[in-house]
């Protein structure tokens, strides 16, 4: 191995990912470093710094039933106050959400409102649900439910500064287990049945209440108002932009794996959308969650390491700030590599004032795409198209790629979670790398994907890209985000690859004195292991001055492909 005297080669464990500072975003609602992975069911119960040394804080789950059990009772004290308390004493930060449905209070019944039973219906760990809902829509409803918004709001107010000072914010839970929608199965009397305008109309005057509730007397909004982007429509989010000075998404297909369904279309709504709150001054925030497939189903059980690594990448490469993971996987150090790379990227979303910067090699094989997937050889363009999934794999098949459970890849996220196996042909999902401010250029021409690579007990090889000198595919060229790249006075470049076979390979870099830098010439020596190396820069000068108006490179010098996890950059300035 050939290193030059113009840098410092370092060798550092991944678990340096969670102590890399943050550099500060400039947020006017959120205090610094408070985004990250948070504890998912269960609330404080015995988190503690000790137990879960990784996470930020937990969420504070509300029941209606136990904040009123009586009418114009409430409980907000016994249920809420210690809570805040604990999370204050060991610097945790928490949001509040109040599930209103199902097991609403018994009273509202009582009082005129209808009790709706539904179908039977299957949740995603595949047990039945039997559940009943109230008619939200009932005009008594509505006065209790509006009712129960304010008090919540007064409450909160009242708190002192420093308990308030715990909660980062307030999501708006109006429908079902919190959700967005208002049921789950439909009225077996369809008398209660809800549209599409009319939910949307009742949501909107919720999201009123909510923020005439956190106002204070000064017309400022205390705390901010996420709500779930999931059953949003024009009307909902022109509605946001037009009355919050900072909006919130609950982006739950974000955070409940990778490739799914429908993600290429909604990644492009929530960065368009950003773009417009980004030109009205709008800060915006995110979160999801991951509920208990993580121990029932295939995709994430034959790895969990795995899965919670790619999960955490992928929620990243989406923008998501908080991610919720169940506090038993949260727990301790078993899943350090998903839990610290989401927390060294979380919130950071101005490459000016980031810390880091990342591309984690990926090829996606979208099915939707009928102009890389002709339907003529791989078959009708029909999402429930079982044959066309399967061509697909079968033709990458020879770089890794398979499908393990064919039908499950066929529906939306919600079918996508119950996979017995990994599926690597998807619907309507990105074709390229997970990445944050580093492009890759060209990725296809000069580049070759794969799919579960090495050994099988590592986190890295789910997806990755290789280089050999021949075909075309001897190189990868990067281009640095250039508002990231002004502020790279040092940096640290991570580069993460398979040590298989002994092809040689070398990275550059723009640095000051020419444009195609050698950093680094490697030649493998068939470990077979994952290696990662971290090398200190000082002379960087990312300009797109290296060839294809690259700021960096990794070029194959040999025949013998080398396959590649990762491109990391990491300000130490």
């Amino acid at each position: 191995m050939k290193t030059s005297n113009s840098f410092l080669l370092t060798i550092v464990s991944i678990l340096l990912l969670s102590f890399n500072p943050t550099m500060a975003q400039n947020s006017k609602y959120f205090p610094e470093n408070c985004w990250g992975v948070y504890t998912w069911g269960g609330g404080f119960v015995n988190v503690t710094s000790e137990t879960f040394p990784l996470v930020k804080g937990a969420a504070i789950i509300m029941r209606w039933n136990e904040l009123e059990p009586e009418p114009g009772k409430f409980k907000f004290e016994e249920v809420i106050r210690m809570k805040l308390e604990y999370a204050e004493k060991n610097g945790y930060y928490t949001f509040l959400k109040i599930w209103v449905a199902p097991n609403a209070p018994r009273w509202l019944y009582e009082n005129g409102v209808p009790e709706v039973e539904m179908t039977k219906t299957i949740n995603p760990l595949g047990k039945p649900r039997d559940w009943t809902f109230q008619h939200y829509l009932d005009p008594e409803y509505i006065v209790f439910y509006h009712r129960l918004i304010t008090e919540f709001g007064k409450y909160i107010q009242s708190l002192p500064k420093n308990l308030q000072n715990r909660i980062l914010y307030v999501q708006s839970g109006e429908g079902s287990t919190g959700d967005g929608w208002a049921y789950k199965g439909d009225p077996l009397d369809s008398k209660y049945n809800i549209n599409m305008e009319q939910w949307g109309d009742f949501r909107i005057k919720a999201w009123d209440v909510y923020k005439k509730a956190f106002t204070n007397e000064k017309g400022e909004l205390v705390k901010p108002i996420l709500v779930n982007q999931d059953s949003n429509g024009e009307k909902e989010y022109n509605w946001l932009l037009n009355n919050m000075p900072v909006i919130g998404l609950k982006h739950g297909m974000f955070s409940h794996g990778y490739d799914i369904s429908g993600t290429k279309t909604r990644l492009n709504y929530w960065r368009n959308f950003n773009q417009k709150t980004k030109e009205k001054g709008i800060e915006t925030f995110a979160r999801g969650e991951q509920d208990g497939e993580w121990e029932v189903y295939g995709w994430h059980t034959k790895n969990t390491e795995l899965a919670f690594y790619w999960a955490g990448i992928f929620a990243s490469y989406c923008g998501i700030d908080m991610w919720n993971i169940p506090t038993k996987a949260s727990a301790g150090y078993r899943h350090k590599d998903g839990i610290n790379f989401f927390n060294k990227y979380a919130g950071q979303h101005n490459p000016a004032t980031a810390s880091a910067a990342f591309c984690a090699f990926r090829k996606g094989l979208n099915a939707a795409d009928t102009i890389a997937y002709p339907t003529g050889i791989f078959g009708s363009f029909n999402k429930k198209n079982v044959d066309r999934y399967i061509k697909i794999a079968d033709a990458f098949s020879k770089f890794g790629a398979y499908q393990g459970d064919p039908d499950k890849a066929t529906g939306d996220g919600m079918k996508n979670r119950q996979s017995k196996d990994y599926n690597d042909v998807g619907w309507d999902i990105t074709e390229g790398n997970y990445c944050r401010f580093i492009d890759q250029i060209d990725a296809e021409e000069t580049s070759e994907g794969w799919w579960h690579v090495g050994p099988q007990e590592s986190i890295y090889g789910r997806f990755a890209r290789s280089v050999e000198n021949v075909n075309g595919k001897g190189g990868m060229y990067f281009d640095v985000n250039d508002e990231f790249a002004k502020t790279c006075k040092k940096v640290e470049i991570r580069i993460v690859w398979l040590d298989k076979g002994i092809g040689e390979w070398m990275v550059r870099y723009n640095s000051k004195k020419k444009s195609d830098q050698t950093l680094i010439t490697v030649k493998n020596s068939n470990t077979g292991k994952w290696i990662e190396k971290t090398l200190l820069v000082d002379d960087a000068r990312f300009t797109n001055k290296g060839e294809r108006k690259s700021d960096i490179s990794i070029i194959a010098k040999s025949a013998e492909s080398t396959v590649f996890h990762l491109l990391e950059l990491t300000k130490t300035n």
